[in-house]
C-alpha cells in the first residue's frame, strides 16, 4: 500500500462536514457573484445593478447556480474523499431500468404533485399571523413573476437559455447538494437512510422560498432521494429532475409560440379526481418498489479508492444496504 495525503474533511463529523459545506457555499457564492457582475459591467454598463435588464437577471442565476451548487459541491467532495465520482456515486453508468423508471416516476407523479399543490395554495395560517401569511404570498408571487418573465420568451435563444437555466443547471446542481452531498452527510449523521431523504427534501424544498409550493416540491425531493439511494447512482435523480424542468419549460415555449393550447399552470390540475390521485399514488408506489427491488443487481462499483483514518490508501467496499 501507498501512504497518501488524507482529504482534509475525511475524519470531520457529520455536523462538522455540514458546517464546512454551508461555509464552501457561500464563499464560493460570494466570489462567483463578484466575478460575475465584474465581468457583466463592460457587457450591460455601469448601469446594470439598477436597471437590471432581462438577459443580465437570467446570466445572474446562470452564475448563482454555478457558484451555489456545482463547484462547492465539488470542492467539498474532494476534500472529504479526493475521488469526487466515487464519492458523489457518479462514476459508473446507470442501469437502463432505473432511468426508466425514474422517467415514467416524473409523469405518474403529476396528479399527485398537482393535488398537493391544490392543497398547499389552499392553506392558511392563523388570523395572528395573517402579515407573515402575506409575506409569503407576496414573496412566491414575485419569484413567480420572474419565472413567467423567463419562461415566457418565445424565442429559439430563449428556449435554449432556459433549458439550460431552468432545466440542466438546477438539475446537476441541486442533485449534487440535495442528493449527492446532502444525503450522504444526514444519512451518517442519523443513522438512517429514510432520515437523511426526508430532512434532505424539506432543505430542498425550503430552499426554492415558494411556501405555498412546499409540500409538492417535499415530496418530490423524497422521490428523487429515493431514486438516489436505491439506484446507487446520481445520474438516474440527475435525469429524473431534467425531465421535470424540462417538460415544464417546452411545455411553456410551445403554449407561448401558440402550437399548442395548454394552460401550463392547469397541468395535473384532477379537480380532486380520487380515481387519478390514487391511481398516481399507486403507481408511483410500484414504480419505487420495483427500483427498491432491482437494487441488489447493481454491480458495486470498485475502481476508486479512499483512505482509513491512519491515511493508507485502500479499496473502500461498498456501502453496506442494510438500512435501505
Amino acid at each position: 500500500m501507498m501512504l497518501k495525503s488524507e482529504p482534509f474533511l475525511y475524519k470531520f463529523s457529520s455536523s462538522l462536514k455540514l458546517m464546512s459545506l454551508i461555509v464552501i457555499i457561500i464563499i464560493c457564492l460570494f466570489l462567483f457573484n463578484v466575478i460575475g457582475i465584474a465581468i457583466a459591467f463592460p457587457i450591460w454598463g455601469s448601469n446594470v445593478m439598477t436597471e437590471l435588464p432581462l438577459n443580465f437577471q437570467k446570466y445572474l442565476q446562470i452564475i448563482n447556480e454555478i457558484g451555489m451548487f456545482i463547484v462547492p459541491v465539488l470542492i467539498f467532495s474532494y476534500f472529504v474523499n479526493h475521488d469526487i465520482k466515487r464519492y458523489l456515486k457518479l462514476g459508473h453508468k446507470p442501469r437502463m431500468f432505473s432511468l426508466f423508471t425514474a422517467v415514467l416516476l416524473m409523469f405518474v407523479s403529476i396528479p399527485l404533485i398537482g393535488w398537493l399543490s391544490t392543497i398547499n395554495q389552499a392553506m392558511h395560517l392563523p388570523t395572528w399571523m395573517a402579515g407573515v401569511e402575506k409575506w409569503m404570498r407576496d414573496l412566491q408571487t414575485a419569484n413567480d413573476t420572474l419565472s413567467d418573465t423567463f419562461l415566457k420568451d418565445g424565442t429559439k435563444k430563449g428556449l435554449l437559455i432556459n433549458m439550460i437555466m431552468i432545466a440542466i443547471l438546477p438539475a446537476i446542481g441541486e442533485e449534487l447538494l440535495f442528493r449527492g452531498a446532502l444525503i450522504k452527510i444526514f444519512k451518517h449523521w442519523f443513522n438512517n437512510v429514510h432520515v437523511a431523504v426526508v430532512v434532505s427534501s424539506i432543505l430542498f424544498s425550503a430552499f426554492h422560498f415558494q411556501f405555498f409550493g412546499f409540500f409538492p416540491r417535499l415530496v418530490l425531493g423524497v422521490i428523487l432521494g429515493y431514486l438516489f439511494v436505491y439506484s446507487r447512482n446520481l445520474w438516474v435523480p440527475i435525469v429524473a429532475h431534467f425531465i421535470n424542468n424540462a417538460f415544464a419549460v417546452i411545455l411553456i415555449f410551445l403554449n407561448t409560440k401558440k402550437i399548442i393550447n395548454i394552460d401550463p399552470d392547469n397541468l395535473g390540475n384532477t379537480n380532486n379526481d380520487v380515481v387519478a390521485i390514487i391511481g398516481s399514488i399507486v403507481f408511483v408506489c410500484l414504480l419505487m418498489f420495483a427500483l427498491y427491488k432491482s437494487r441488489r443487481k447493481i454491480k458495486p462499483y470498485h475502481s476508486s479508492r479512499t483512505f482509513t483514518e491512519k491515511g493508507i490508501e485502500e479499496i473502500e467496499p461498498e456501502e453496506t444496504t442494510s438500512q435501505e
